[in-house]
């Protein structure tokens, strides 16, 4: 599968073998989205997993009314950070209505 950056304009090919390792190695925890084409948007996920290694697909849940929802759903793109324990700070941040993302 390949993705084009038109910002850019380089090839983001996924490389199958990296997403398998990358998501292999998430089992459960909390995710951020904070960018949906190139849009800084940010909020907290805890429902993020893999739905198929060919064609690479993950899925993740937003409730409908959010702020954030109608930006993911026409989105083309969008970023996924995986939080350590560690980073329980940032990922509060991103939880919060209104705060700087």
């Amino acid at each position: 599968m390949s993705l084009f950056d038109t910002n850019t304009q380089a090839d983001t090919t996924i490389d199958l073998a990296s997403f398998r390792e990358a998501l292999g190695h998430f089992a459960s925890g909390i995710t951020t989205i904070p960018q949906v084409n190139d849009e800084p948007v940010g909020f907290t996920c805890q429902s993020f997993y893999s739905v198929s290694m060919n064609p690479p697909l993950v899925s993740f849940s937003v409730k409908a009314s959010s702020f954030s929802y109608p930006k993911i759903r026409q989105a083309e793109r969008f970023a996924v950070n995986i939080f350590s324990s560690e980073q329980s700070h940032v990922s509060n941040q991103f939880a919060m209505r209104g705060a700087d993302k």
